[in-house]
């Protein structure tokens, strides 16, 4: 039996009986295990599988296959885009003009440097929730600035706009532009809004990606005063296209700018 199992017949036995992430695994075991459960067969019956119309009709085998259905299978399901380029543009290079209005009137309006927003919140206030503790402690592309003197949040008639200038161009697009906020969330004070970005023409395919803006509140004991909580802090968030300093560079940089 010993024999039948270094010779790689029973994993050629049982390898075609496992799934994709299965078999996959399989191929870190070992140099042997790794060699047979490349082998083209599998491979190939997985493709069947996945894309039956590829082996319809006594069809020729399809485009990339010359090169195995290991590599055919892996590269077609393979969703990682690499590494982006170094960005053109710098925190340094940026800058947020933030500008918040309850009614007609303004409680918050400040020029703040990219440099300055990307740092974050250093020292948060006393009378935060724990859970926006660990928030403020597990940021990574999100950025923070305090806000002081601070402000209450009143769920009506507030009005927010986020812009971005270049300082070596002197134009300036627009990120958000909103009024009132979706939703507060309670537990976590944080009351969010968003907002969709407006790309240069020359990116015509590039839409629906939100930029999110974020009050942070000092926590409040009283159910009552949920709307009227301290505002301490500001933040925005890219998160559902960026997820790193160089991601939200270069998704700034295809914004419409003026």
């Amino acid at each position: 039996m010993a024999e039948i199992w270094s010779s790689g017949e029973i994993l050629k036995i049982i390898f075609p009986l496992m799934s994709v992430q299965d078999l996959a695994s399989c191929m870190r075991v070992c140099k042997q295990w790794r060699d047979v459960a490349k082998e083209d067969y599998f491979w190939k019956k997985l493709c069947a599988q996945r894309w039956p119309s590829m082996f319809k009709d006594k069809r020729p085998p399809p485009i990339g296959a010359s090169r195995g259905y290991h590599k055919l299978y892996m590269s077609l399901c393979r969703r990682d885009r690499g590494a982006l380029p170094v960005p053109r543009l710098s925190f340094d290079d940026i800058e947020f003009y933030v500008d918040i209005w309850l009614a007609d009137r303004s409680v918050y309006s400040d020029v703040v440097p990219g440099s300055v927003l990307r740092s974050g919140i250093i020292n948060p206030p006393a009378g935060i929730c724990d859970i926006m503790k660990d928030h403020l402690k597990s940021l990574s592309c999100k950025m923070t600035i305090p806000v002081n003197p601070r402000f209450k949040l009143f769920s009506e008639n507030i009005r927010v706009s986020l812009l971005v200038g270049r300082r070596d161009d002197d134009k300036v697009a627009s990120i958000i532009d909103k009024s009132g906020f979706d939703y507060v969330d309670g537990p976590a004070c944080r009351a969010l809004t968003y907002d969709y970005l407006r790309f240069a023409p020359k990116y015509p395919f590039v839409s629906e990606i939100r930029a999110w803006i974020a009050l942070l509140l000092v926590d409040s004991q009283d159910d009552k005063m949920d709307d009227k909580r301290d505002v301490f802090g500001i933040e925005v968030d890219f998160c559902d296209a960026a997820n790193s300093d160089c991601e939200v560079l270069w998704l700034l940089d295809m914004l419409d700018w003026k």
